[in-house]
């Protein structure tokens, strides 16, 4: 049995959901994966490269894995199941759905659009880093997720009060996808309140035992 954990952008496998997968993974002798999606660099980052390199992992393994996808790393792990890899099962953590669509169009990235480069604080380096026009050039070929249709047994967990990824972005996910159960928390994007780990906890064990 192995877990492969995405971690979402600007962000690293060290993050706090990262470091709380992993800490349940251990303790039970399942094979953990994190890789860093920071691809090729965080300046040169691109989705599809992400993408592949989660593609190679996957297929490298004995048997198929449980994604766990926090934000872009969610929205990674839809796509990598959109192109027919094998999964057993995906949990995604406030899943970036439709990032490539609200990135273009999004006013808070307007600026970026126009020069092609802007600097984000990134979480896991813990300082303000430069992001080049990589991404934006990648992010056409990742738009239209909204015709995915994906048979992957899915859970989402999603915070009613998320600022960062609409809640209705899963709301019409689990819409369109019968495999998908989501479940609106009482919570942010962070997903890190008590009740929140509690359950991801409960879909841990659930996934890994299907």
């Amino acid at each position: 049995m192995d877990l492969i954990y995405l971690h979402g952008f600007s962000s690293s496998p060290g993050g706090n959901k990262g470091r709380f997968t992993r800490q349940w993974a251990e303790t039970r002798g399942i094979a953990f994966h994190a890789p860093d999606l920071n691809l090729p660099t965080f300046k040169t980052l691109t989705v599809t490269a992400q993408v592949e390199a989660v593609e190679a992992l996957v297929r490298s393994l004995p048997e198929p894995p449980v994604l766990v996808g926090s934000s872009l790393g969610g929205f990674i792990a839809t796509a990598v199941a959109h192109r027919g890899n094998p999964l057993k099962a995906m949990i995604l953590l406030a899943p970036a759905i439709h990032f490539a669509s609200r990135r273009l169009s999004n006013p808070a990235w307007a600026a970026y659009r126009e020069r092609g480069d802007m600097e984000v604080f990134h979480h896991g380096e813990g300082k303000p880093m430069r992001l080049g026009p990589d991404l934006l050039r990648d992010l056409p070929n990742w738009r239209g997720d909204d015709a995915w249709r994906i048979p992957v047994p899915t859970v989402i967990l999603h915070g009613r009060a998320d600022d960062a990824v609409p809640l209705a972005e899963s709301e019409a996910y689990a819409a369109r996808n019968p495999e998908a159960t989501l479940h609106a928390l009482e919570d942010d994007h962070g997903l890190l309140a008590l009740p929140s780990l509690a359950l991801l906890r409960a879909k841990l064990e659930a996934a890994c035992t299907l």
